[in-house]
């Protein structure tokens, strides 16, 4: 059954971050499975893609700001022309802002299933950066009337998760709590990781209907790994990579403390990305001549280069990622990954990652543990295990299935 399929996302696509690679993703696999996938971007920094279907949409955006505060049109205007350019089978949107606000439009003029995915956990924002609570108030203030007023739902109750599944103060519950609000004025949602669903219904009181679909890694990564070659050899140091923006919530700076606490002579640390810590961290590094930057790579082989070439991957984020999709590329290159959120799980296993507590003695001590070449070696092996679970078939053939069972479900009720 070839389903015609609506995503919108209010992201620019798909250079903006880890949700547009996340729906390069999703319209290069359902596509490859015989669906009719249209895209809805903003029409600022676009990079269309070759397949499916694209419509442009204006964009509320100030050039120079983050691409998280784009927001696409959501008019009762916008939907109607949209509702004309197209009939769909389902809507999925996957950003909590117009794109959101736009799908649950543009589903009731169609009266099909509106799918929505929560990528990311701004609940771990807090603790790390200043000002995030002002996301928080854009949900109360902004987001959450605009649904309502699209789609009104009776009956709708939430609360506070508690403190001790969520620890990061009372503006991160508040987050979870307008998730919780959001998941139940759509027909269904969808998470990367099961940690956020279980937090979306516990804030909602009750299970609601969602799936937990992780994002396989992309096609064009993994085949840029696999041609990849591994230069390194007999130079006698280990490698440990860190690949993302340098971002406060990221915790950069507790991953650098961290490995000069650990001392490791025979050991090097190389960091893929820029983000505005980039002084911060290199005043931190300053002296060490084992800590490198490699600052942005945008091509796919230049970031599968330092994969294959590195011999453990490092994530010092706590309470912020919700998959980690570098995760997943760390895996296909057959890299041991050390941790210290407990709550990720996704491309994770006792036998592929070591698991730390945050703090920066601990991540040290991980540091040293991965020094063994033996520990690495078994570590590496044992991630051929996990490979098909994170295969972007696997990505596409989650969505297909919730896919298919909205749309089951709204013909039964209808």
């Amino acid at each position: 059954m070839s389903l015609r399929i609506a995503i919108i996302i209010d992201d620019f696509f798909p250079a903006s971050g880890g949700i547009g690679r996340s729906v390069q993703t999703q319209l290069e696999e359902l596509t490859a499975l015989g669906h009719d996938v249209t895209l809805i971007a903003p029409d600022r920094h676009l990079q269309k893609p070759r397949i499916g279907r694209i419509i442009e949409c204006p964009t509320l955006y100030v050039e120079g700001l983050p691409a998280h505060l784009s927001v696409l049109h959501c008019s009762d205007r916008r939907a109607r022309l949209i509702n004309d350019a197209g009939r769909f089978d389902i809507v999925h949107s996957q950003t909590e802002r117009g794109a959101l606000v736009l799908g649950s439009k543009l589903a009731q003029l169609q009266g099909i299933p509106h799918l929505h995915s929560f990528h990311a956990n701004i609940a771990g924002t807090h603790q790390s950066v200043r000002g995030a609570f002002w996301g928080t108030l854009s949900y109360l203030l902004l987001v959450l009337p605009a649904l309502r007023r699209a789609r009104k739902v009776d009956g709708v109750a939430t609360r506070f998760p508690s403190r001790r599944n969520e620890a990061g103060g009372l503006f991160a519950r508040m987050d979870w709590r307008h998730f919780a609000d959001i998941a139940q004025r759509v027909d269904a949602y969808t998470v990367p990781s099961p940690f956020m669903r279980d937090l979306i219904d516990e804030a909602s009181g009750h299970a609601l209907r969602s799936y937990v679909v992780p994002t396989g890694i992309n096609r064009g990564m993994q085949a840029a790994i696999e041609q990849a070659p591994r230069e390194r050899t007999g130079d006698g140091r280990v490698r440990f990579l860190s690949v993302g923006r340098l971002a406060k919530e990221k915790r950069l700076d507790v991953m650098v403390k961290a490995f000069r606490r650990a001392d490791l002579p025979d050991a090097e640390l190389v960091i893929v990305g820029d983000g505005d810590q980039r002084d911060v961290l290199k005043r931190l590094a300053a002296g060490a001549d084992n800590i490198d930057f490699r600052w942005h790579l945008s091509a796919l082989p230049a970031i599968a280069y330092e994969l294959v070439n590195a011999d453990a991957l490092v994530l010092s984020s706590y309470r912020f990622d919700s998959q980690g999709l570098v995760i997943t590329e760390a895996v296909a290159a057959g890299l041991p990954v050390l941790y210290c959120d407990d709550r990720l799980t996704v491309g994770l296993s006792q036998e592929t990652a070591l698991l730390t507590q945050p703090d920066t003695a601990s991540l040290a001590q991980g540091f040293r543990a991965l020094m063994d070449d033996a520990l690495r070696r078994r570590m590496s092996a044992a991630t051929t295990d996990l490979l098909p679970g994170l295969s972007p078939e696997r990505t596409a053939q989650g969505y297909v299935e919730a896919y298919l069972d909205l749309i089951e479900r709204e013909a039964t009720s209808g």
